[in-house]
């Protein structure tokens, strides 16, 4: 389980025991207690969908940091095979060119 999920359940859970305590100790009358309950909801629920959109902002950044590497090691990869490939039809032409001289 990644760090963000394990913050947000950890929010999540906060606030479920926050919202109990609060109904279980509070002096208030019904009527402000559940609008207290809702705008801390609300507030929470806020919070939460904030750090779902950051989780998934760097879960984008690291794809896509990911697919250039993956990038550019295929290109160098690439580069380095066509060097070796030249490379050896040079060495193969030149080992042939010997031998029909002899």
């Amino acid at each position: 389980m990644s760090n963000n999920a394990k913050i947000i359940i950890g929010i999540a859970a906060a606030a479920a025991v926050g919202a109990a305590i609060g109904l279980v100790f509070a002096p208030e009358k019904g009527t402000d207690l559940r609008k207290k309950v809702k705008k801390n909801a609300n507030t929470w629920a806020d919070e939460l969908l904030s750090l779902i959109k950051k989780s998934e902002n760097q879960a984008k950044g690291l794809v896509d940091d990911a697919e250039n590497r993956a990038r550019n090691w295929k290109n160098k990869a690439k580069d380095e095979f066509e060097d070796i490939a030249e490379t050896t039809v040079g060495s193969v032409k030149s080992i042939q060119k010997d031998v029909a001289a002899v």
